[in-house]
């Protein structure tokens, strides 16, 4: 019986979402190191247990077990500050979607509790180095709040960093219907200015509401509607944007807009309010007629040089979150550096989610979730080798890989 226990523990261990612990403190030596805080040096990360103990250039001290880098580049584990990661397989198939719920105002639900540890979009995402994403509900219109999830672990709770860092809301539409359909034009108004009556009626209700949390809506709701709390707003094209920043002032609201077209418009007014921005237009959109061929590769660093902090991210979704670092590549030459380039998918979405202090940069006492790259992180021609997550080595297998394997292996036909 003994024999079977130890056996069936071993196979846990090999075939579980981890490797085998290594050992408790070890240091990543002869490599580039890329701290998201200053621009790449060659030296090395000393890693006890679960955290960083020292990052520096040259040698590693020789007293701790060394694993050499070959020269390739290490990097902080990706970030990314929105999407439907956990939520959403098969996003054709509507059961094995779970980022939208009945009714439009959900202040209540927290996303943690619909993530799937087991989805197999998880671990394509953590191969192409993304480790940390903030997952949000969306399709609604108060849609629920986000959670900060690792990539790695058995369970959802294991996973969970924050089980709320914000609650989630999607603007309602402002695209008006053509000018020559009166009928389609007053339904949408009619919509519309039914939302945003249900918007403030929402607020004004979680405001005044006091007691224990009998009320879960209302309860949930209060730190948000009081401005303790971020709301990350959800907008697309100049409309949406006025209507959005106006309804934060005006009801003295701590917001995050995540956005795409038109967003460098209000540059100065972001910077002055001090609101993040979350851009999601680098692959999701093209440029209009009238605006220049490189209008979207440009906006991050337009609102950068005016004082926003701006982290990238794919649309929202779930399937699209592996091309994080291909969206920090598009942007250098564009405006921004290589670092910056980096800072916006690792260390400022880590400040937007509130977990810069343990994730985000490579220092000492923060967590060791790294990733090594063969080469420039920001090049699609250069692959994710190795991944660490608090101090334990990951597996950065997955289907694609899978797959990928399986035909190169199918014989050719004679």
């Amino acid at each position: 019986m003994r024999y079977l226990v130890t056996l069936f523990t071993s196979l846990l261990i090999l075939c579980g979402p981890g490797y085998a612990q290594g050992p408790a403190r070890f240091a990543l030596t002869n490599g580039w190191i890329h701290t998201a805080k200053e621009d790449a040096f060659q030296g090395f990360v000393v890693v006890s247990g679960k955290t960083i103990e020292a990052v520096g250039r040259g040698a590693a001290p020789a007293s701790v077990e060394a694993i050499d880098l070959g020269g390739m580049h290490l990097y902080p584990g990706l970030i990314d500050a929105d999407s439907a990661l956990g939520l959403v397989d098969v996003e054709s198939l509507r059961a094995s979607q779970d980022q939208t719920e009945v009714g439009k105002i959900n202040p209540n639900l927290e996303a943690h509790f619909g993530f799937r540890a087991e989805s197999a979009l998880i671990s394509v995402a953590r191969s192409q180095g993304v480790l940390v994403s903030g997952v949000n509900p969306l399709g609604g219109l108060m849609s629920g709040q986000g959670s900060v999830m690792r990539l790695w672990g058995w369970t959802w709770e294991e996973m969970t960093i924050r089980p709320n860092w914000g609650l989630a809301l999607d603007w309602p539409s402002m695209s008006w219907a053509k000018k020559d359909d009166d009928e389609a034009e007053k339904v949408q108004l009619e919509g519309l200015g039914e939302d945003l009556y249900l918007l403030d009626e929402s607020l004004a209700q979680a405001r005044i509401y006091e007691g224990p949390r009998t009320d879960v809506k209302w309860g949930a709701l209060k730190p948000y509607a009081t401005g303790s709390a971020p709301i990350m707003v959800r907008v697309d094209g100049a409309a949406e944007i006025e209507a959005a920043l106006a309804w934060g002032e005006r009801e003295k609201l701590q917001l995050v807009l995540q956005a795409g077209r038109d967003i460098e418009r209000y540059a100065g007014t972001l910077a002055k309010r001090k609101i993040p921005v979350i851009f999601s237009a680098l692959n999701s959109v093209e440029p209009r007629l009238e605006e220049p061929v490189d209008q979207l590769h440009t906006t991050p660093a337009k609102l950068t040089r005016a004082g926003v902090l701006v982290a990238l991210s794919p649309s929202g979704w779930a399937f699209d979150v592996r091309e994080l670092r291909d969206l920090g590549g598009k942007t250098v030459g564009h405006g921004w550096s290589r670092l910056q380039a980096l800072q916006a998918i690792t260390w400022n979405p880590a400040k937007i989610l509130g977990i810069d202090h343990q994730f985000g940069t490579l220092e000492s006492g923060k967590e060791a979730t790294l990733i090594l790259c063969d080469g420039d992180l920001l090049e699609t021609t250069h692959r994710v080798v190795r991944a660490w997550g608090a101090g334990e080595e990951l597996p950065l297998d997955d289907r694609q890989k899978d797959l990928y394997k399986k035909y190169r292996a199918r014989p050719l036909k004679s």
